[in-house]
């Protein structure tokens, strides 16, 4: 009964604070390394440049390979370490975040 609504009521507040944390990560991100969906841009385009000369032909790349590419490289960071490091998890939950919003956005601009 009310030990479950207390229960649920911190859970949501955890949540909450977590995803502070996590918003305020990625604006101070976004401040020292620029907007991640104009990277996602640039970067998809210079894989498709790379890959399309490389084979000869034109290649697509979707736009979230980028973010599905950081994601996979804190996580081999995370593999291959010895000891935590809160960074590198910090960073798989902003790439995820950030990656989120960038297929909503995809979503939504193809709704229309």
């Amino acid at each position: 009964g009310s030990e479950n609504i207390e229960n649920g009521k911190k859970q949501m507040e955890d949540n909450v604070r977590f995803l502070n944390q996590i918003d305020k990560m990625l604006k101070q991100k976004q401040n020292d390394y620029g907007s991640f969906d104009t990277t996602s841009w640039l970067m998809t385009g210079i894989l498709e440049r790379i890959l399309s000369a490389h084979n000869g032909v034109t290649v697509k790349v979707p736009n979230r390979i980028f973010g599905i590419f950081m994601i996979i490289l804190k996580l081999w960071r995370v593999l291959n370490r010895k000891k935590y490091h809160k960074d590198d998890n910090d960073d798989v939950n902003g790439y995820n975040e950030l990656l989120r919003k960038l297929v909503q956005n995809e979503d939504k601009a193809n709704e229309k």
